[in-house]
């Protein structure tokens, strides 16, 4: 059986709420005991209402902010609470479009620049070879 390539279990997260005197620390449910999978030559996307949590799961996947609780899995691997190099190389093999368009993707980039960026950054592809992959992306 294929195993998940990203993974997360019973993941939640908390943020502190209004402080008010006298009062118990209160808490806002960002997300709450979110488990799902992708597999193999998926892509995940999380929609919803603005306020749902779908930036939060995101971030949350890529530890860029930490689980009130759950776990997450990248290839079987607990990635939950890494740190440091390993977290690092985490963040290039993942990536998150966040839902503002403005924030993700530079009005002064064609289609082909954005696309091919990580390319360049990560695999340091020729130019040939990179405008070659990017149009077979493209394409499918």
């Amino acid at each position: 059986m294929t195993m998940p390539i990203l993974e997360a279990r019973d993941l939640s997260k908390l943020f502190p709420g209004p402080k008010k005197l006298f009062t118990p620390a209160r808490f806002v449910t960002a997300v709450d005991r979110v488990s799902m999978s992708v597999m193999p030559g998926e892509t995940l996307a999380i929609v919803g209402e603005s306020g749902s949590g779908k930036s939060t799961l995101g971030r949350l996947l890529l530890r860029l902010l930490g689980a009130s609780e759950g776990r997450v899995f990248y290839q079987g691997e607990e990635i939950t609470h890494a740190s440091g190099a390993r977290l690092n190389q985490l963040r290039r093999e993942l990536q998150i479009i966040f839902q503002d368009p403005f924030a993700s993707l530079n009005p002064r980039m064609t289609v082909e620049q954005i696309v091919g960026e990580p390319l360049w950054l990560h695999q340091n592809m020729k130019k040939t070879d990179r405008q070659y992959r990017v149009s077979e992306l493209l394409r499918t």
